[in-house]
C-alpha cells in the first residue's frame, strides 16, 4: 500500500509516496546513490528497498533486511532538496512496520555519529559492536572496514527479543 504525503515547499505543496523498489528502479537508486557521494555497498539488493516517489521521480531510499527473527535497516538516503520534509522517518517507520508484520523480533541500524540522534527518535539505543557476534551473518556490512567508523543502534520490535548479544533479556 502506497502512502502519500505532502510537503511544503517555498513555492508549492508536493506530494510523495512511498513503494517498494522493484528491479526497474536498481539504476535509478544506484545513481542516487552515487550522486550523494555513497560508496556502494558490497551487498546490497534492490529488493529490500522502499523508495519514495515525487512525480514519478524517485526522491529517496531505503533498505531492509530480515534474517530469521532479526532486521537491519540500511541504505537510507534523501535527495537534497528533499530533506527536512519528514521522508527519512517515514521510511524508517516504514521498515520497521514491514519488520513487525514479518515477527522480527529485534533489528540493528549502523550509523553515523550525526545520525544517531535521529535514529534515538525511532526508539533505537546504542549498543557495542562486539555484544553482537552474529550480525556478519546478517550483512556483509557489519564485517567492511567503513563500519569501524559507524554507531551500532538496536531496537526491540517485541518482548520476547533477546537481548543484543543474543542472551535472554531481563525484562521479558
Amino acid at each position: 500500500m502506497n502512502h502519500y504525503f505532502p510537503t511544503m515547499t517555498k513555492t508549492t505543496v508536493s506530494t510523495w509516496s512511498i513503494r517498494r523498489a522493484t528491479a526497474d528502479d536498481h539504476n535509478t537508486v544506484h545513481d542516487l546513490q552515487k550522486r550523494l557521494h555513497r560508496p556502494p555497498r558490497s551487498d546490497s539488493v534492490i529488493l529490500e528497498y522502499f523508495v519514495a516517489v515525487s512525480n514519478h521521480k524517485i526522491v529517496a531510499c531505503a533498505a531492509v533486511r530480515k534474517r530469521n527473527d532479526l532486521g537491519y535497516l540500511y541504505g537510507l538516503l534523501v535527495d537534497q532538496p528533499w530533506r527536512r520534509n519528514g521522508i527519512g522517518h517515514a521510511l524508517t517507520q516504514k521498515r520497521l512496520d514491514w519488520l513487525r508484520d514479518e515477527d522480527v523480533l529485534s533489528v540493528f541500524v549502523m550509523a553515523m555519529f550525526w545520525n544517531v540522534k535521529f535514529f534515538k527518535k525511532h526508539g533505537f539505543t546504542l549498543v557495542h559492536k562486539r555484544e553482537v557476534p552474529r550480525l556478519a551473518q546478517l550483512h556483509s556490512d557489519f564485517a567492511d572496514r567503513w563500519s569501524n567508523r559507524s554507531a551500532l543502534l538496536y531496537l526491540a520490535l517485541s518482548s520476547r527479543a533477546p537481548s543484543p548479544g543474543g542472551t535472554k533479556r531481563r525484562d521479558a
